[in-house]
């Protein structure tokens, strides 16, 4: 039970952790866990309990709009996501909030960034000075230099956007590598994997399908991939995961994300913060017939 990928079943034997299933002790010295934190700043050997029941966030549950995309900072403070108006592109937003005790404040539109087309799947980096972001099917990046400095100019991240649509670049804690959902005729999107400045990187072939794989988060440490896929035709768009051991192991078969992220409606672009308290993502469970951003806490 060294991974504990038992459907995530035991949510406090093993510290288990569905956000990322590695277990996360202290080191022997009390430096740092496995995806590379300092170890006094997360809850070490403790077990977290299970997820629970997902909340509309709001600012981000319009019923007439698409509330998608989400993504967290580090520190669970800012969320930034797509909003789509009807019969209109999308375009980006960011709320914030003074504590994780707070409600997030009204959603900010990302006038910067937000251009005549379609602009959508925004991730942070993981120390949160770094914005990947799409426009129109290319891969944009902005950087800032603190977390309340203003965001800089936008520039098409070289080597990763390509003449096919990409969307959802996500970067692992090393600030290196990455995954991306690319367009792969005739099946829709796939994953791909690569580096920064290493090019367009490689078809994670033991994750992609016939089917469309969307909404790319991956953990810290670079060994846990969230995605979203349709390859269940009956259950609509749903969270699956998978793990590897190392950087450079192939990744495992994905698994569906279970309760409570599952569902016969529609789940997509889950992220969490590196701490494993928060979890985000977007879903038509409200029922009002669009996406809402959705946030689950432990």
């Amino acid at each position: 039970m060294g991974r504990c990928l038992v459907a995530f079943a035991l949510f406090g034997a093993c510290n288990a952790h569905l956000g990322d299933p590695n277990q996360h002790v202290l080191s022997p010295d009390g430096g740092h866990t496995p995806d590379g934190t300092d170890a006094s700043m997360v809850d070490g050997s403790i077990p977290l309990g299970p997820w629970g029941t997902p909340a509309t966030i709001p600012g981000g549950d319009d019923p007439t709009n698409n509330e998608d995309d989400p993504t967290l900072s580090s520190d669970g403070l800012e969320l930034y996501f797509a909003v789509q108006v009807p019969q209109n592109d999308k375009n980006l937003y960011v709320m914030t909030r003074a504590s994780r005790q707070d409600p997030f404040g009204a959603p900010v539109a990302l006038g910067a960034f937000n251009t005549a087309g379609t602009d959508e799947g925004p991730r942070l980096s993981y120390d949160d000075l770094t914005i990947y972001y799409g426009v129109d099917g290319d891969i944009f990046q902005s950087t800032r230099a603190t977390k309340t400095s203003p965001w800089g100019g936008s520039t098409k991240v070289p080597g990763v956007s390509t003449a096919v649509y990409e969307k959802w670049l996500a970067v692992c804690g090393d600030g290196s590598h990455f995954v991306v959902s690319r367009l792969n005729a005739p099946n829709g999107q796939d994953l791909y994997e690569g580096t920064l400045g290493g090019g367009a990187g490689t078809l994670i072939a033991t994750v992609s399908t016939t089917a469309s794989e969307i909404s790319t988060f991956v953990s810290k440490d670079c060994l846990t991939l969230y995605f979203a896929s349709n390859r269940v035709a009956a259950n609509g768009t749903q969270i699956y995961y998978s793990t590897r051991g190392a950087i450079g192991d192939a990744w495992g078969a994905p698994v569906p994300a279970p309760a409570p992220f599952d569902g016969g409606t529609d789940n997509e672009d889950a992220g969490y913060t590196p701490d494993n308290r928060l979890f985000v993502f977007a879903s038509t469970r409200a029922g009002n017939g669009s996406k809402d951003l959705f946030i689950s806490t432990r």
